[in-house]
């Protein structure tokens, strides 16, 4: 066996531990959702920001990978619309699916793989591209989110309020500005960050777990969705890889980036907005059981 995918059978085991801790009734309904906003507000922030911060690559190379993290999303929702439309789906499920395939679960998912198999050195280069992932899922995907939703606007005002109290996308943005001004961190900021960042890998892996569902009754939608996010998206990294020169780090990192999970911030996304919930988390469970096959077998590839 390939030593890549027996190293990751550890990260996978953690998400089959969460899942049986969730069926036993150790972690309760709801209290997954309470474990990802604790690693989406506190210790994947930690992660991005010191991946970048502390970067072996230079300045440059870290905005050619944060507009890649740009492009591959933009370029899915291109494609997702055209496919709701041209398939007349309704809207309350043709608004996850688009925003699905924009919202890719970069860093909830793929860091763990990623530095198990490239260091810190590689997750520099991933965490750079999930800032633009993350710019674009914090912004137009949540534009995108309340444009579909059955709730009523709230207003341009309180839609940038909301999209700039996002600790992701201040950690990528701080962390590129002591990436690229090399300003040191002082060390017990530094020392309380890496405690943090340590944090991530288990809790994300055990909430991962903790959405999984074994029945999809409404498959095919959502198989179309994972579809999209998922092998559109591989297809996208490729051509990317291809046409913009970078090294085998960063081809690594916009290819497997690009072919991620449907990230969770879309059932966020889904029930503040009046969308249908049970399809985000029905597509999310999905795409992270696909996610668990194929990210060792690519990592591997690259």
């Amino acid at each position: 066996m390939n030593p890549i995918i027996t190293q990751s059978l550890p990260i996978i085991g953690l998400v089959g531990v969460g899942f049986l801790l969730r069926q036993i009734g150790v972690i309760r309904a709801g209290e997954g959702t309470v474990l990802t906003r604790l690693i989406m507000n506190a210790t994947l922030p930690a992660v991005i920001f010191l991946s970048v911060a502390k970067a072996e690559v230079a300045p440059s190379r870290l905005v050619v990978l944060l507009l890649c993290g740009i492009t591959v999303p933009l370029i899915q929702r291109a494609i997702a619309g055209f496919v709701v439309s041209r398939f007349h789906i309704e809207r309350s499920i043709a608004g996850v699916i688009v925003i699905s395939t924009m919202a890719a679960q970069v860093g909830f998912f793929l860091f763990p793989f990623f530095q198990l198999v490239y260091g810190s050195e590689g997750l520099g280069r991933l965490a750079a591209y999930d800032v633009g992932n993350s710019l674009v899922a914090s912004s137009y995907c949540f534009y995108l989110a309340l444009s579909y939703g059955s709730k009523p606007p709230i207003g341009w005002r309180a839609s940038l309020k909301r999209i700039l109290a996002l600790p992701i996308l201040w950690a990528g943005l701080l962390g590129l500005f002591f990436g690229i001004s090399r300003i040191q961190l002082p060390d017990l900021l530094n020392r309380l960050l890496e405690t943090l960042g340590t944090a991530n890998t288990p809790l994300a892996m055990l909430a991962l777990g903790t959405f999984l569902q074994l029945r999809y009754p409404n498959w095919k939608p959502m198989a179309l969705t994972v579809a999209l996010r998922m092998g559109m998206g591989l297809l996208i990294g490729l051509a990317i890889v291809s046409l913009v020169p970078l090294d085998a780090m960063e081809r690594a990192a916009v290819g497997v980036g690009a072919a991620m999970p449907v990230g969770m911030v879309v059932l966020v996304y889904a029930v503040a907005e009046g969308m249908d919930a049970e399809f985000a988390a029905g597509v999310i469970s999905l795409s992270i059981l696909v996610g668990l096959v194929v990210t060792p077998i690519l990592l591997a590839l690259f």
